[in-house]
């Protein structure tokens, strides 16, 4: 079951390790004919469309984003190790949610580690495991409460915060072309992009520069952290 220590912690940041909330036995029984994925960076581990898969992060970073049919895109979350995709295709009597017409699609930002899991397997345990279904539902809890907060982020944080979110936007989606974390764009167009000026952008990335998590030329940002740049927003407390 889950202990206050973990509830606390899921409730506070909006994530939780999924397995972290199982038994031993169980861990076992859900990982059965399961598979581990290696996969690059800048490569997409689920297309757009085809979004009928259940998988967790055990190692690197994955941005979950919508594609829309005229190829506009945007960032619904960035995915961190021990969380779970997919928790909603886990409900034993969700199967007919596999058919939903979704654009939904999953990129993998830094080299990551999957486990891919058996949406079967997986349901049968939950059918006889109410330990199993709470940890389910814990991370359906969590996700709700970390979109909450998404965008709460875009119209209420700092701006270090919202420039953050800013610039992995924009690099994630040259990264498959380019195969390099990216944003195009002067300090003036991501003033104007979150809402702030020029001065305060340049000064929010000096900061970010001494850190070692961008650098910068002229009109471009490069992303040398991206890990850490994502934490940013992912630390954000309403």
């Amino acid at each position: 079951m889950l202990d206050a220590e973990v509830a606390a912690q899921t409730f506070a940041y909006g994530y939780v390790d999924f397995l972290s909330l199982l038994t031993i036995a169980n861990q076992r029984c859900l990982l059965e004919h399961s598979r581990q994925v290696e996969y690059r960076a800048g490569s997409v581990a689920v297309a757009a469309g085809e979004f009928g898969r259940t998988f967790l992060l055990r190692r690197g970073l994955v941005r979950i984003y919508w594609a829309a049919p005229d190829g506009r895109e945007t960032t619904i979350t960035f995915i961190y190790p021990g969380n779970l995709v997919g928790a909603p295709l886990l409900v034993p009597s969700a199967g007919g949610m596999q058919r939903w017409p979704g654009s939904v699609a999953a990129q993998i930002v830094v080299d990551s580690t999957l486990t891919v899991l058996d949406l079967e397997t997986v349901r049968r345990v939950a059918a006889r495991e109410i330990e199993v279904v709470t940890a389910i539902a814990t991370c359906l809890a969590a996700r709700v409460l970390h979109d909450v907060r998404k965008l709460a982020v875009g119209s209420l944080g700092n701006i270090p915060e919202r420039l953050a979110i800013d610039l992995l936007e924009r690099a994630t989606r040259t990264q498959r072309s380019h195969g390099r974390l990216e944003a195009r764009a002067t300090h003036q167009d991501l003033a104007d992009s979150i809402g702030s000026s020029r001065e305060v952008v340049s000064r929010t990335l000096k900061v970010l520069r001494a850190d070692r998590i961008v650098e910068t030329t002229p009109g471009l940002t490069r992303i040398l952290d991206p890990i850490r740049l994502a934490t940013t927003v992912h630390a954000y407390v309403a």
